[in-house]
């Protein structure tokens, strides 16, 4: 039979029908016991992790908000089986809330986070995968996660990587007002202790990039102390970082290890700058510190986006101590100590660090306004380093040198072992008297000098390049003059030394220096080495072992005058680069002195004769020679 019931009335029968159903579904959510739901939660997740999830406290749901909230207590994750920790992870307490309406747009939006005693233990087995490869690949993307506010109570992260040879615990609290974050790490990074501490700020608002999340810390990784303060963008990723830093160790080379950028043994330095970082990019503005005893200012950029990484920059010193850079050349240690040269020995044999070669490309211009510490007339220099697939060239390459300048390019290919180099350096208008250390003006006034070097060299060290090198070597000079008595000395002519003494000294004009020797198998030969003045001509033969660090050069004088009392050396060159002697040959001026006793015994005053030097030596033809230099350059 039809209902009788008006429109209004049926409507009104269904909206009490309504709330009834809706006040008993509330009474039920109200009484509902929600730890019933821990066993079913507990299957869900042991099976979406593959491991054992557990929770062994009361858990809570507070439903009636679009801001639900849930909290349990007594979180755990087992390990990995093998695993020494007994957990994953392990959690006293976590709440948190989830926005209902930015759940209806596919994110995940939690706020409100507490977590209370967590501790969390990362490992790695003998194959070196980590525990915290957790469950399955679903291959569908991951879900939206967007976090708010997150407080943080005596918590614990541990990570145990022996294949990264870190052992680290970091130790994390909220402060009770404010919400920031104060944290402690200590334990091994990449095998060297650390020691950190730091704070950084609430969380709210930064972990979605809505603002910059800043961040302070300082402390030590090994010898290394460093301090930070700025913000980054990105927490999670640590991305877009903006900070301030400054930095002081022993030397450089022991961050090749922990940042993989190739640096070589230094002394002990300090720097401070402006780092910021965007995705695989690092750079480094207002550089600005001391290594050792010299300065360094510019900007240096990473670039890890690339196999092998990307160095790029533009580095000035206004100072240089040429001692601080011998790490380049294997003269100093990774710790930063320099590394005498083996006995008897000058040049550097410890191997050249190949394996940074390796490690990235470089392409950066530097710039030297005044070098020091060289033992030479050095003043300046300037030049472009490149790196590229262990192929490095150092070109151009300038050096300001005793009021004149050298050019030149050094190539060095570290992809054949041993290395191949090649160094091709030319020198121009260079001043004789400032090449001569501790020389007294007197003794020299400036003749120009010039030269070239062409060389072929093989080996892992300097001294092994040094000790292989085949090609040419030639130096040239024109103009200047000496002190006559140290020429007269080279002669053993006692008789004019004895006269240019008492006269006070006096000038000898310098005609030319012709210096013209082959380089093959590390040994330098003579082809032509002359020093011609107004009255005498010097001529050298002889070599100079690089292989061996050794001289053996003798040097002849030709008088162009006469003399009463000449000994006529020849002198000799000899001995070690680390010990060299110089010393009158002894069998020339052995029979000179005994052909003088000779005569003196048939009468005394016929023991002069032989002594007597009449001279006649010929000029040398400067001009031509000096003409041959420039016209054959040196070929390897």
């Amino acid at each position: 039979m039809p209902s009788s019931a008006s429109p209004s009335t049926r409507r009104r029968r269904r909206l009490r029908t309504a709330a009834a159903t809706l006040a008993v579904i509330g009474l039920g959510v109200a009484l509902f016991d929600w730890n019933l739901l821990r066993r079913p939660i507990e299957h869900i997740v042991s099976g979406r992790l593959e491991r054992t999830f557990r929770i062994t406290g009361p858990l809570s749901v507070r439903p009636w908000s679009l801001h639900p909230s849930f909290s349990a207590d007594g979180l755990s994750v087992a390990n990995v089986t093998g695993g020494k920790a007994p957990h994953l992870a392990a959690v006293g307490r976590l709440s948190f809330s989830v926005d209902l309406r930015a759940l209806l747009r596919g994110e995940w939006m939690l706020d409100g986070i507490e977590l209370d005693g967590a501790n969390i233990h990362l490992e790695e087995d003998a194959d070196g995968k980590g525990n915290w490869l957790l469950g399955k690949d679903s291959g569908g993307s991951a879900p939206v996660l967007r976090l708010g506010t997150i407080r943080i109570r005596d918590s614990v992260l541990s990570a145990r990587l022996p294949s990264r040879r870190t052992d680290v615990q970091l130790r994390v609290a909220s402060d009770d007002t404010g919400g920031a974050l104060r944290f402690s790490a200590t334990g091994r990074w990449q095998g060297e202790a650390l020691d950190i501490r730091g704070k950084a700020g609430s969380v709210e608002g930064y972990l979605d990039g809505a603002r910059p999340y800043p961040v302070e810390a300082s402390g030590n990784i090994g010898a290394t102390r460093f301090s930070v303060a700025g913000s980054a963008a990105n927490l999670p990723d640590l991305d877009g970082l903006d900070i301030r830093f400054t930095l002081a160790g022993p030397s450089l080379a022991p961050l090749y290890a922990l940042t993989g950028v190739p640096l070589p043994a230094t002394p002990p330095y300090r720097l401070a700058g402006h780092l910021m970082h965007s995705g695989q990019r690092w750079q480094f503005d207002e550089l600005d510190g001391l290594v050792g005893s010299s300065d360094l200012r510019g900007t240096f950029q990473v670039d890890r986006s690339t196999r092998p990484q990307r160095l790029e920059g533009r580095l000035r010193s206004r100072r240089l101590d040429l001692s601080d850079l011998s790490g380049f050349i294997g003269a100093r240690a990774t710790s930063g100590q320099e590394i005498a040269p083996r006995p008897g020995k000058v040049l550097p044999s410890r191997a050249l660090g190949f394996e940074k070669i390796a490690a990235a490309n470089v392409d950066v211009d530097f710039a030297i306004d005044d070098i020091r510490n060289t033992g030479l007339p050095l003043e300046a220099a300037e030049g472009h380093l490149r790196i590229d697939d262990r192929r490095v060239t150092l070109a151009p390459l300038r050096l300001g040198l005793a009021k004149g300048k050298v050019d030149g390019r050094l190539e060095l290919d570290a992809r054949s072992q041993p290395a191949k180099a090649v160094l091709d350096v030319r020198a121009t208008r260079l001043q004789l008297r400032e090449l001569m250390p501790g020389t007294e003006s007197r003794n020299f006034t400036s003749g120009l000098l010039g030269g070239q070097a062409k060389l072929a060299m093989r080996g892992q060290s300097v001294a092994e390049l040094l000790g292989s090198a085949d090609g040419e070597v030639a130096v040239a000079m024109t103009g200047g003059s000496t002190n006559r008595l140290l020429v007269r000395l080279a002669n053993l002519d006692v008789a004019n030394a004895l006269l240019t003494w008492l006269s006070g000294g006096q000038k000898e004009d310098i005609r030319c220096l012709v210096g013209d020797m082959t380089a093959s198998g590390g040994v330098l030969k003579p082809r032509t080495l002359v020093l011609d003045t107004t009255r005498s001509r010097v001529i050298g033969q002889g070599t100079i072992s690089l292989r061996d660090e050794q001289f053996d050069l003798h040097l002849r004088t030709e008088p162009k005058d006469g003399s009463l009392l000449a000994l006529r050396g020849p002198l000799y060159l000899g001995g070690s680069f680390a010990a060299p002697v110089v010393r009158p040959e002894p069998i020339p001026l052995g029979s000179r002195i005994a052909g003088a006793v000779a005569l003196g015994l048939i009468s005394p005053p016929l023991a002069l004769l032989a002594l007597i030097e009449t001279g006649g030596a010929e000029d040398t033809p400067c001009a031509a020679l000096l003409a041959h230099r420039r016209e054959t350059p040196a070929k390897p």
